[in-house]
């Protein structure tokens, strides 16, 4: 059976790296805390490789999933490279990369890693997939962080798959993902999947963008509720424009329970027109807080929002431009929930 990893003891000595958060020069830096950089080529510095420690920004690691299985063979015994992840290490990405990363689950990977960005806007870095139908980054490890990343989702697949498998010990509960962009470019099938219904999951200040997929495109889907519904999970000051669907499930019968959605726009669609925009209908117990959004177009069900049936929860507070409906205050305001 692999051993989980936990923070070694250890203190080493570590260059600092101009303008990368967490690597002042002159720091002694503990285990629990190493940077490793992915990706970047250029004529001045060495060839990214998977070779390479990745603990130095000028010889990266060419890929995630090479740091990833380095890991997960440590933890398997059955590798001895060093330096692998331990918790609370954050992987910088210097520069677009396009692969189909697996994380192990939670008895080979640490958790609470970060991904994060290293480009220079926020167009970059861009990380696609390599493999048709395979979402960008599937996490199965639990506290994960992805910050600062364009994802350009493929046909068919995910920009992020989060997964809770109890019987494989997959648990992606407690990520937080934010400040990232989900662009479809009009082939992309999901921003977020939520398989198998992890908790306390935050998605914060990201933008989802052009995904379509003949009608079954969703900015953030459920598509398994196996094990239970995602619960307590903080959905939070995003962008939400030019999706097919903005959030939801395909069959209407699964949802989020007792979670926050607040500080988030929903544009109804000009080039494409959203069906469903937030769609409460499924769940086991609903009781959702809804409140501090802006919402676009027909504030109804008509429009393509739903509560939950058996709990509604609170819908008061929102900002919609439909005045005309009763469940709308004259001042924009939301009152109750969407009706028909």
């Amino acid at each position: 059976m692999a051993n989980k990893i936990f923070n070694a003891p250890v203190q080493e000595y570590r260059e600092g790296q101009l303008g990368i958060p967490g690597t002042s020069a002159d720091s002694y830096v503990g285990e629990g805390g190493k940077c490793f950089f992915i990706g970047r080529q250029s004529t001045r510095d060495v060839a990214a490789s998977d070779n390479h420690d990745g603990t130095d920004p000028r010889e990266p690691m060419a890929t995630l999933q090479g740091l990833i299985d380095r890991t997960a063979a440590i933890a398997a015994g059955t590798g001895t490279r060093e330096p692998y992840l331990r918790e609370h290490d954050t992987v910088y990405i210097q520069a677009d990369i396009s692969e189909s990363v697996v994380t192990g689950d939670t008895t080979d990977m640490p958790d609470h890693i970060s991904i994060v960005g290293a480009g220079s806007d926020e167009w970059s870095p861009a990380w696609s997939t390599d493999a048709v139908g395979s979402p960008c980054l599937t996490l199965r490890a639990l506290g994960w962080t992805v910050q600062g990343i364009k994802f350009l989702p493929g046909s068919g697949a995910a920009g992020i798959k989060l997964e809770l498998v109890a019987a494989s010990n997959y648990n992606a509960s407690r990520a937080t993902i934010k400040d990232c962009e989900f662009d479809g470019a009009y082939t992309g099938f999901y921003g977020i999947e939520f398989s198998g219904a992890p908790y306390d999951v935050k998605i914060d200040g990201c933008e989802f963008r052009e995904l379509t997929a003949a009608g079954n495109a969703y900015a953030i889907i459920i598509t398994d509720t196996s094990y239970a519904h995602p619960y307590m999970c903080k959905i939070t000051n995003n962008l939400f424009w030019e999706n097919e669907n903005h959030i939801g499930s395909f069959d209407q019968l699964r949802c989020f329970n007792t979670s926050l959605f607040k500080g988030n726009v929903f544009h109804d669609g000009e080039g494409i027109t959203a069906t469903n925009i937030l769609d409460m209908r499924g769940g086991a117990s609903g009781h959702n807080i809804v409140t501090g959004n802006v919402f676009s177009g027909d504030y109804s069900n008509t429009g393509g929002y739903y509560a939950n049936v058996a709990t509604p929860g609170n819908w008061v507070g929102n900002i919609a431009e439909d005045v005309t409906e009763l469940e709308v205050a004259d001042n924009g305001f939301t009152v109750a929930i969407p009706a028909a």
